[in-house]
């Protein structure tokens, strides 16, 4: 008895500080998207400063899709439910497309990738990551992983960055639209812009919520 009391007792500092750098990873990405936003009036003499950031805002998701997988797989386990392949396949999706965008921001800079091709890859990355934002926050509102409005700000940022690579390809494959064009730029534009700021937040807001949450 008294064994395994000492083994719970000295799981549970491993379990916090698991917590706190998926806290502090979440706010790293978040305050990194600040950075990156601002690419357009960045000059060319910063562009490694700003390649950082790139890989901060990206690499920083990784413990944090991880951290949502094991919550949502811990929880089925506990409460009888089969969510947890979905829950994998979701972890899969996320790290994906951060994968996809470190290598076009690692390739970008020394220009081996072409304007065009970069953007496209990097867009299209932000919409695998959108996909797993929006089935990960999903799931972790039907498990109750963490305050409702933080998973439906997830929901919608991962519905933004989804959309504007859609519209993206829809360009690509479609070609002249005509008048439309103008208008699923604009949709693009705006989704893309409405995913950053809602990203931003719901990081920052979980990274928080993780470094002053009770521990239990």
């Amino acid at each position: 008895m008294n064994t395994l009391a000492r083994t719970t007792s000295s799981a549970m500092p491993s379990v916090a500080q698991r917590s706190r750098f998926v806290g502090w990873s979440a706010i790293a990405s978040g305050v990194a998207l600040i950075i990156v936003g601002e690419k357009p009036y960045f000059p060319t003499s910063l562009s490694l400063l700003l390649l950082i950031a790139t890989l901060v805002l990206y690499l920083g998701m990784i413990p944090i899709v991880r951290w949502v997988a094991a919550g949502l797989a811990a929880r089925d386990i506990s409460h009888g439910a089969s969510g947890a392949g979905t829950a994998h396949v979701a972890e899969i999706i996320g790290i994906t497309g951060v994968l996809i965008a470190v290598a076009t921001a690692v390739f970008a800079l020394p220009h081996w990738l072409p304007a065009v091709s970069a953007q496209i890859l990097d867009t299209s990355s932000l919409g695998v990551i959108g996909v797993w934002l929006l089935a990960a926050n999903v799931l972790a509102l039907g498990a109750r992983l963490f305050n409702r409005v933080l998973a439906v700000l997830g929901v919608l940022a991962g519905l933004g960055w989804l959309l504007a690579a859609v519209i993206m390809w829809v360009e690509l494959t479609a070609g002249d639209l005509g008048g439309l064009t103008s208008t699923l730029e604009g949709a693009r534009t705006v989704g893309g812009y409405l995913a950053e700021a809602l990203y931003l937040i719901w990081a920052l807001w979980l990274g928080i919520w993780l470094l002053v949450r009770k521990r239990q």
